[in-house]
């Protein structure tokens, strides 16, 4: 779609998140949008500052999607912000995130007092809306329809296996894959040198206890299971930049006070999130606020908060400012529980690796599948639901195919790449442009040996102030490849990606000197550096591991409102799971499920097989 909104820059100005004047091109209607407040779902008003910012936000998104507008149709933005205090400016970070690279003109006004006591942010905009609905009528393809039962958006994990539910129940099915490659989010690369090893460029961990599609797809394909390592000591990077060492299962090396705050805080994030549904989360209190302020309210020491920063960019590469507390506390949840998640032994999230790489299982799962089935290099553009029966799915090339069930497997942030006719339900449309990544890049470290373990390092390490925050052993034995890799993820990251490659190489092995406390080692046995940017994909909505979302959401919208099927779309992926959401299972289960509401559905119906 055209931009109809211009940024008018300035010599000194191209460079800032805001435009100092835009121009609206083109025929448009002006809405002028009233102050929006940051208030949760029953009025209360929560007491911070940046939760208060997001809930505003939301109020805003929904106005524009009532209007049929998007957010790149904004041409102005108001803020009015109480007791503004322009040292800290906590607002830029929620409001550039909003925009998502979009530049309108915004004037910041500072303010004594809103209208009501206790009320600290408000906005108001113009906005810039298309005469003509978002979703038009689609043209006649000219292209001859294939015609199927079902047609799957995507061939990763939870669209290949949806293909395979769907095939055995009898119905015929197509999947349209916008990559050159099946696995999605699993990308696994041999390592330099041949002689075997892979570098897992994307999801990387699984176990045999409570993940049990995942366990058995790997035993199913026979393929070798690498387990974590955890014997040696861990490392803390602390705030001031030194390392300290501490057993794995332990709490690192504090002092006392600060020691039982971290523990209160861990076991008290542990005991809220046990007390969700994974399914249906439910509380308005914990979703009008962010995790932050989640933590602020109940006293978290600095070193709590640092340590809190520490989870949320390893396991989202998101900051605890960024996102509600209800949506951290039940991802959480979907993992079996903070602890359960963030663990390295039996039945945690990072306990056993794939030699072959977690990508053969997409692979295994495609060559499965009768030929003709995986399309590749087929980006789906339309969706048009014609009438009660019938879906038209139409790819780049302009070929359509006339289906009775359309199964979407994307990620929320990515539905907007896809023309739905008609629209989506505005509170999916709601969800997608909510849904957000923070920065998230694996940078995985190879070496000519394992020195770290001849140090008495088990590998894993974190860190308060980057530019890794996490850092876990992923080498394989059995092919002599050794490497560790490095979570580059929330701030810390994004600023070291920043760097010229060159000095991200230098900075990044200089912290890993720190951390294992031999420099001479690390640059005596460096190999090379592997990394891919998920922020540059667009298939994978420009980002990974899993979209998180910002206050409100969760509690405005319905926690079941992205799987929720929509006449014959279904929609499916590891967001969508209630168990192990945003890892390889969550998508396994989330494809299972999908594909038993379509053979539900078509069993239900009178129609005979297309």
């Amino acid at each position: 779609m055209a931009t109809r909104i211009k940024s008018l820059d300035l010599a000194n100005t191209s460079t800032a998140y805001y435009a100092p004047a835009t121009i609206v091109q083109g025929n448009a209607r002006l809405i002028h949008v009233a102050g929006q407040v940051g208030t949760a779902k029953d009025g209360s008003v929560p007491a911070d500052y940046e939760s208060q910012i997001h809930l505003a936000l939301l109020h805003l998104r929904k106005i524009i999607i009532a209007a049929g507008a998007a957010v790149q149709d904004i041409a102005k933005l108001t803020l009015y912000i109480v007791d503004y205090n322009p040292s800290q400016r906590k607002h830029a970070r929620p409001i550039q995130r909003f925009l998502k690279g979009h530049r309108p003109a915004i004037t910041l006004v500072p303010v004594t007092q809103l209208a009501i006591p206790g009320l600290l942010f408000e906005v108001d905009a113009v906005i810039a809306c298309p005469e003509v609905p978002a979703s038009l009528p689609a043209p006649t393809s000219q292209v001859t329809s294939e015609v199927f039962d079902v047609a799957i958006i995507g061939a990763g994990l939870a669209g290949l296996t949806a293909a395979h539910e769907v095939l055995r129940a009898g119905l015929t099915c197509v999947i349209l894959e916008a990559r050159d490659r099946v696995g999605g989010k699993t990308w696994s690369q041999p390592l330099s040198g041949g002689q075997g090893g892979v570098a897992e460029m994307g999801a990387a961990w699984i176990n045999d206890v409570n993940q049990t599609k995942m366990i058995a797809l790997a035993r199913r394909y026979n393929l070798e299971l690498i387990e974590q390592n955890t014997t040696g000591n861990c490392v803390l990077q602390s705030f001031d930049g030194k390392a300290s060492t501490f057993p794995y299962g332990k709490l690192p090396q504090f002092d006392q006070v600060t020691l039982e705050d971290v523990a209160r805080i861990r076991d008290m994030c542990e005991a809220d999130c046990q007390a969700l549904d994974p399914f249906t989360p439910k509380s308005t209190a914990l979703d009008a606020m962010t995790f932050e302020a989640y933590l602020r309210t109940r006293d978290a020491s600095e070193t709590s908060l640092a340590t809190a920063a520490v989870w949320t960019r390893a396991m989202l590469g998101v900051e605890p400012s960024d996102m509600s507390a209800l949506f951290f506390l039940n991802y959480c949840k979907s993992g079996g529980g903070l602890l359960q998640m963030r663990s390295d032994r039996k039945g945690g999230g990072q306990h056993l690796r794939i030699r072959q790489g977690t990508q053969s299982i997409a692979g295994a799962l495609a060559k499965d599948l009768p030929a003709g089935i995986v399309r590749l290099n087929k980006p789906v553009e339309r969706v048009v639901q014609d009438g009660p029966s019938y879906v038209e799915a139409v790819d780049t090339d302009g070929a359509t195919y006339r289906v009775r069930k359309v199964i979407t497997t994307v990620p929320s942030p990515a539905l907007r790449h896809i023309n739905f006719t008609p629209r989506l339900h505005p509170a999916k449309e709601a969800w997608s442009q909510s849904a957000g990544y923070g920065f998230y890049t694996k940078a995985i470290v190879v070496f000519k040996t394992p020195f770290w373990i001849a140090k008495g390092f088990c590998g894993l390490a974190q860190s308060f102030v980057g530019p890794a925050s996490v850092v876990r052993d992923t080498s394989s034995p059995a092919d002599d490849k050794h490497a560790l890799t490095c979570f580059m993820s929330g701030i810390p990251g994004q600023a070291w990606a920043a760097l010229p490659e060159a000095e991200r190489n230098e900075q990044l092995l200089k912290q890993l000197g720190v951390l294992y406390s031999d420099q001479a080692a690390v640059d005596r046995n460096f190999v090379e550096v592997l990394k891919y940017d998920w922020v540059g994909d667009q298939w994978a909505g420009y980002g990974c591991p899993c979209a998180s979302l910002p206050p409100g959401v969760l509690d405005t919208l319905g926690s079941a409102s992205l799987r929720e099927p929509l006449g014959n779309l279904h929609f499916a992926g590891t967001e969508t799971a209630g168990d192990w959401k945003g890892y390889m299972e969550g998508a396994v289960r989330s494809g299972e499920r999908a594909a038993k509401e379509v053979i539900s559905g078509l069993s239900s119906t009178m129609l005979p097989h297309l």
